[in-house]
């Protein structure tokens, strides 16, 4: 089981069969193409909206290596990044935050090495303490204060930077894993609850004018079936409440490299 499968069987006990079949399917006969519910729901609503606005408050923070990676000289102070997919485990980037380097030497994870290299999970405070240091009194801007600008699929820019190492690392937020395998199973009630609300919205926003017109044309009493989907008017607003209170939170505690440096900033900024 999948966080997506927890949130479409949620779907299905929260929301009566009826109403979604109303909502997803029976406008769809004609076309011809068979459609189960459940692949409909993926397609208008959870793909499109849930995993996009999912993305956008959460993702995954990751520090990835640039040294081995191919660059394109804009000019003396600029330089482009094509960062592969290996990478980024095939995710995609949605922030580049910053760009700095690492003043220990050693290897990465993924068999790269050169000067200033270091394992993410390796580097010290006392290290990071001595970037700090070393930055503070150096001639040269330190890389850290450099403009990072992400400019396309996996490619970003690095601006006014001064090019003295090829220990560099950048710090980024990855998007979530396309069946959210990066999420805790612990997280995936409130998940589920997100993809009930985002599809409640849906659906009143689908079938509010078309049961108006059913009543006009067929003159057919529409009974509870109305009556539900008007109780459904504030459901938007509720799943944007969830998103922002609920959601947001839950993606930051289920990624640790983010959670533990939130943690440090909030004790002491200099950690």
């Amino acid at each position: 089981m999948s966080a997506i499968t927890k949130a479409l069987q949620e779907i299905r006990f929260s929301i009566p069969e009826p109403i979604l079949r109303a909502a997803f399917i029976d406008n769809y006969y004609w076309s011809g193409v068979p459609q189960s519910l459940d692949d409909a729901i993926m397609q208008k609503v959870i793909g499109p909206r849930v995993m996009v606005d999912a993305n956008l408050v959460g993702g995954a923070f990751a520090m990835i290596p640039l040294a081995n990676v191919p660059t394109q000289q804009v000019d003396l102070y600029s330089l482009i990044y094509h960062i592969p997919k290996e990478l980024t485990q095939g995710r995609s980037i949605l922030s580049a935050l910053s760009v700095s380097y690492m003043p220990a030497s050693g290897s990465w994870s993924d068999g790269s090495s050169g000067y200033g290299l270091t394992n993410v999970g390796s580097v010290s405070n006392l290290a990071s303490a001595m970037q700090r240091v070393s930055d503070s009194v150096s001639n040269l801007p330190p890389i850290s204060n450099a403009y990072v600008d992400l400019i396309g699929e996996n490619t970003i820019l690095i601006r006014n930077q001064a090019r003295i190492t090829q220990s560099y690392i950048l710090r980024c937020i990855l998007n979530n894993d396309e069946n959210l395998n990066n999420i805790s199973p612990r997280s995936w009630p409130a998940f589920a609850k997100l993809c009930v609300l985002a599809v409640k919205a849906y659906i009143y926003n689908e079938l509010l004018i078309k049961m108006d017109q059913a009543y006009l044309q067929g003159g057919q009493e529409l009974g509870a079936f109305k009556s539900y989907v008007d109780n459904l008017s504030d459901a938007n607003d509720m799943y944007l409440t969830h998103l922002r209170e609920v959601w947001m939170v839950t993606a930051t505690m289920n990624d640790v490299n983010a959670h533990t440096r939130l943690i440090k900033l909030m004790i002491n900024p200099g950690v």
